[in-house]
């Protein structure tokens, strides 16, 4: 999902209604948010499809992902704040300091 759009769509996982967090991705996109979304509680339900690639949700139907990043509510397992290049995984270095997107 693009940080830029904060569209929140609902749509039903393995037999479950979820939150879409992402899809049409990769198999390590994956498991990197799924990592981060089971760190912080949340029950993560995936499903594949015909071309190979994943989608990926959450059951609480009122997560935003954007949102949630955004506010600094999702942490690493780490204990790092989740920062939106670090969720976009066009970084892979968190550090301790308190990073503001606005001044990236």
């Amino acid at each position: 999902m693009a940080l830029n759009q904060a569209k929140h769509i609902i749509e039903v996982i393995d037999g479950t209604r979820c939150t879409l967090v992402e899809s049409g991705m990769t198999a390590e996109r994956k498991e990197f948010l799924k990592t981060i979304l089971e760190f912080n509680s949340y029950v993560v339900k995936e499903a594949s499809d015909e071309a190979g690639t994943w989608k990926i949700g959450v059951t609480d139907v009122v997560f935003n992902p954007t949102i949630n990043i955004y506010k600094r509510k999702l942490h690493s397992p780490n204990g790092l704040i989740i920062t939106p290049s670090y969720w976009l995984q066009s970084t892979d270095k968190q550090t301790e300091a308190e990073v503001n997107y606005w001044i990236q």
